[in-house]
């Protein structure tokens, strides 16, 4: 019964991060489509559009870690797929320092998006698509750096996790750019854009992140 009750809490609480999740996303993409609005409406094209998205994934999972690492046992231990808040304190600095880097990351390739599309409308951008470029390889390098001194403190498990999920990512990208770069050359479909090389790299990342993690048991209700 005990065991029983656990795992129906366990579901509950996955539920209702998904419920606060989708609600969250809905209202981020809903005030970015206000803030276009308020700058004359872009034409989006495809793969800013997909940018966009792929950043605001990024940021919204950094802003979720981030709430449930400074307030554990108030937000944390609910909010995110973790035993108790005790384990969030424990991993305190990675999972603060994943944060971030993931909310940094995702507003340099939200800034990417918006600087792309209004430089193709004719439309003032927030910056010029060449500074956006240089903040976001800044952002790269930083993130680099912050991977190196991370890796110093992590247990094997986590040192197995980040192989695992590297690997997975270079392998959906060789699949996915060979046959789309192999189908591009011989006319079948449209050649991959800048942006959506963008979108593509850090888009593979994400997948990889999700597939790795499930395949070890840690997306089960805990």
């Amino acid at each position: 019964m005990t065991t029983q009750a656990s795992k129906a809490a366990g579901w509950r609480k996955m539920a209702i991060q998904a419920i606060i999740g989708a609600i969250a996303g809905a209202s981020g993409m809903f005030a970015m489509l206000a803030l276009i609005d308020a700058q004359g409406g872009l034409d989006w094209a495809p793969s800013a559009i997909i940018l966009l998205g792929v950043g605001f994934i990024y940021a919204l999972m950094g802003l979720f870690v981030g709430i449930g690492t400074v307030a554990p046992r108030l937000v944390g231990q609910r909010l995110l797929n973790v035993a108790d808040a005790d384990e969030i304190v424990e991993e305190r600095a990675n999972m603060g320092a994943s944060a971030i880097g993931c909310i940094i990351m995702g507003a340099a390739l939200m800034l990417l998006a918006q600087a792309v599309a209004a430089d193709a409308a004719g439309a003032a951008a927030l910056v010029s698509p060449a500074a956006a470029f240089w903040i976001l390889l800044a952002v790269l390098g930083g993130f680099t750096l912050v991977s190196l001194w991370m890796w110093k403190s992590f247990d094997e498990l986590w040192r197995q996790l980040t192989v695992e999920i590297t690997a997975l990512t270079g392998n959906v990208l060789l699949v996915v750019a060979t046959v789309w770069g192999s189908a591009a050359a011989a006319g079948l479909v449209a050649g991959p854009g800048p942006l959506d090389l963008v979108s593509l790299s850090f888009g593979s990342m994400l997948l990889a992140c999700f597939v790795i993690t499930a395949r070890r048991g840690m997306m089960v209700p805990r």
